[in-house]
């Protein structure tokens, strides 16, 4: 080897084959392909969870808006008190937030059942209903006393009603997540009994 050529790695080494005494050429370095990847159980889970919360959020922004919307409207034009409006403006959430929870961010189908279904999420979402109309109800007080105008006094309250979903956002996702978690097992167990039984 001349001092200028470099050192080939991957030469090719004649080797004398013992049938035919022909010589055949193996690379001397054969290059193993990579092996394949296989996903874990906890990197599956976290997928399902990441995909599950990001379609909550959309769930979630869509179901506040039509909330906020409402409880503006009620509460700054129509003039109508905050409990009353808060009241309105949950149902004008809590419906479309149930079905895009239940069939996009679950993937839940079928007719729900009241006792196991229906009503423990009516339960988790009547305490953001409770707490958002609590909270309004005292600052509309508390700013009427103070003499603050009208317009500033919407605002303030708006922006307090919008605060309640914003801090119970990931507490009713865990709440949800665990209900619904519970109903696809209990389902998956009575399914198996009546193939048992069958």
């Amino acid at each position: 080897m001349s001092r200028g050529e470099r050192p080939v790695r991957d030469a090719v080494v004649p080797v004398a084959d013992s049938a035919s005494g022909a010589l055949a050429h193996y690379p001397r370095h054969v290059p193993r392909p990579p092996a394949p990847t296989v996903a874990t159980p906890e990197v599956a889970d976290a997928g399902a969870l990441g995909t599950k919360l990001l379609r909550y959020l959309g769930g979630s922004l869509v179901a506040t808006v039509c909330s906020e919307v409402t409880f503006v409207l009620l509460y700054g034009p129509l003039h109508i008190g905050t409990t009353s409006a808060s009241l309105l403006a949950w149902l004008a959430g809590a419906v479309p937030n149930y079905w895009l929870n239940r069939r996009w961010a679950w993937q839940r189908t079928g007719r729900p059942r009241f006792r196991t279904e229906l009503l423990p999420y009516i339960t988790i979402v009547l305490m953001t209903l409770l707490l958002a109309t609590g909270i309004t109800h005292l600052l509309d007080g508390w700013l009427h006393h103070l003499g603050t105008t009208a317009s500033l006094r919407i605002a303030l309250v708006a922006v307090a009603y919008l605060g309640v979903y914003v801090v119970m956002f990931a507490l009713r996702f865990v709440l949800l997540d665990r209900l619904f978690e519970r109903v696809a097992r209990h389902e998956r167990r009575h399914h198996a009994r009546t193939e048992a039984t069958s």
